[in-house]
């Protein structure tokens, strides 16, 4: 009777052995996450919401893992995407028409943000240029050739009817470059312009963000095989995005705290601004109008680049409804 029993119960561990592993079995499933390798270009104020959906667990709850990799440039994250080594980028229109041109299988799937918002043509205080006329024949420090800074300082000359000498001089070289007068004027992102405006070094000549019209500064692009094979991972990864970049634009003292944190800027004017002019602005939803694309690739053209593909060929219109929830 003794090893009846002790057979009976050995019997009853492993049944209730075998349907906890199944539980398990089950729940892992259940709960398995699709990895999506996303590139940047450091730890920018605008891709603060990237962030922020990892840590209010937006990613969790779409059933993604997201690794995100830091590049020093557009041109590196995109070298990446073409590599495989990246899923999602942020870009912008002209370079991924002119890596489109070169066979790399990608599109743009949603806006960053329409104009290039808290971004400024600077001069130095006492700089005699008081309008984009007066840039006529004038060195303006960009960060390189073929970026977003070279592509709006081209704008602005265009619009004004002038021609300009656009000086590439990196990032970290703009402010110091005009402060030595190497350069005329520079075109300049938020953070930048924030801290010379700010202090009172700087005047601008044109503020891009209002001034232009929508030309995309940057833009959400994925790869093919991605759009293709998985277009629900990229529809999540892009709702949980807005999503947070929702949260942030609704929360300002919630904002203010988490974009400090975020970008470690020690003035908080700096920030404010930050908060106020270009994380207001963000896209919460991914359709673009056409009209903004032809204006970006118009920038393009300004820079010399020729035999850009259509819109089609660097855009879907795939994930236009989704906005943030």
């Amino acid at each position: 009777m003794i090893v009846i029993e002790l057979r009976r119960a050995a019997g009853r561990a492993i049944r209730a052995l075998t349907a906890l592993c199944l539980v398990v079995l089950v729940q892992s499933a259940a709960h398995a996450e699709t990895k999506v390798q996303l590139g940047l270009i450091g730890k920018w104020a605008p891709y603060a919401a990237v962030y922020l959906a990892e840590d209010l667990g937006y990613y969790k709850e779409a059933g993604l893992s997201v690794e995100i990799t830091t590049y020093r440039g557009g041109g590196a994250a995109q070298q990446a995407l073409a590599a495989g080594e990246a899923d999602i980028i942020n870009f912008t229109p002209p370079g991924v028409a002119l890596a489109v041109n070169k066979g790399v299988k990608e599109k743009i799937v949603g806006p960053g943000m329409p104009t290039a918002l808290g971004w400024h043509c600077v001069v130095l205080k006492d700089s005699p240029i008081a309008s984009p006329k007066d840039l006529a024949g004038k060195k303006v420090g960009i960060t390189r050739k073929g970026s977003t800074t070279d592509f709006l300082a081209l704008k602005v000359a265009d619009r004004a009817g002038v021609s300009i000498d656009t000086i590439p001089v990196g990032w970290g070289s703009l402010i110091p470059s005009l402060k030595a007068k190497e350069v005329d004027a520079i075109c300049i992102d938020s953070t930048l312009a924030s801290k010379l405006l700010l202090s009172g070094e700087g005047r601008s000549v044109v503020d891009l963000g209002k001034d232009l019209e929508p030309t995309l500064p940057d833009v959400w692009v994925a790869s093919q095989s991605l759009i293709d094979d998985k277009p629900e991972v990229v529809e999540a990864w892009l709702k949980a995005m807005y999503k947070a970049t929702a949260h942030l634009k609704a929360n300002r003292e919630f904002g203010l705290k988490y974009l400090k944190e975020y970008t470690e800027i020690e003035d908080d004017r700096v920030v404010e601004r930050e908060y106020d002019i270009v994380i207001q602005g963000r896209s919460t939803a991914a359709k673009i109008p056409r009209e903004w694309l032809e204006s970006s690739l118009t920038l393009a053209t300004l820079a010399g680049l020729e035999d850009l593909p259509s819109i089609d060929e660097i855009y879907t219109d795939r994930f236009e409804s989704v906005i943030a929830e």
